[in-house]
């Protein structure tokens, strides 16, 4: 790949990541956050929401959230959830980078994080139904739509879309997943819909657009999937 295509890819991620992880941010600050057990050390309710602020375009709050997940995960240990978000503030930390290899190093350090995050959820023994519940979702779920959101959004350069796309179509193939809230659940179909599309994998967004549509047929994130597919 040549300088110039690469400087053209990296363009893309400020540009994407910033567009995407704000929707995810405003979505989910409007997701009222159930019980967090401080001994699990998942992020606290007051991390979250400057981590929404961070997305949304604050620049001036990344640092801070990352401080705060860092300064967690030292004293009480590492969480999926933890990691996951930490993975991604360190991609936002790459968004923000005013030179290229600083971006690419970001970004590559916020994959490794997530990475380990998914790996740790891979040994996570707690059942659904005990587990916490954070922004609507148990954390489990959460930690994957997370990954899932951020693979999926970044330039082929970084070839994580088939594993983000792979975690979509896992994570709303359970049936314990669909029958969680559609309020804290439609933002996950959105973005699925959005990786299919992207995937030319048109028969599976339609799909998942039935199951939006049987449950909210009027919610804003149904509304704006049914567009995405209208206007492939």
């Amino acid at each position: 790949m040549t300088i110039q295509a690469q400087h053209s890819a990296l363009y893309r991620i400020n540009k994407i990541t910033r567009y995407s992880l704000a929707i995810v941010g405003i979505v989910l600050s409007s997701i009222v956050a159930t019980t967090t057990n401080p001994a699990l050390a998942n992020p606290t309710p007051e991390t979250l929401a400057l981590y929404n602020q961070a997305v949304s375009g604050d620049e001036s709050k990344v640092d801070e959230v990352y401080k705060q997940l860092n300064d967690n995960l030292n004293q009480q240990g590492a969480t999926p959830l933890n990691l996951v978000y930490l993975g991604s503030t360190q991609a936002l930390q790459g968004r923000d980078a005013f030179l290229p290899w600083n971006k690419m190093k970001f970004t590559e350090k916020g994959l490794a994080t997530i990475d380990k995050a998914l790996n740790l959820l891979g040994n996570l023994n707690t059942p659904l139904e005990q587990q916490d519940i954070v922004q609507g979702l148990p954390e489990a779920y959460l930690t994957r739509a997370m990954a899932a959101v951020t693979y999926s959004k970044l330039p082929d350069l970084f070839n994580h879309f088939d594993r983000g796309y792979d975690l979509f179509i896992s994570l709303l193939s359970e049936p314990q997943f669909e029958q969680q809230y559609f309020a804290a659940t439609a933002w996950i179909y959105h973005y699925a819909i959005q990786a299919s599309l992207r995937a030319n994998d048109l028969e599976q967004a339609k799909q998942w657009l039935q199951i939006m549509e049987s449950k909210d047929p009027q919610h804003a994130d149904t509304i704006a999937a049914k567009a995405l597919i209208s206007n492939t």
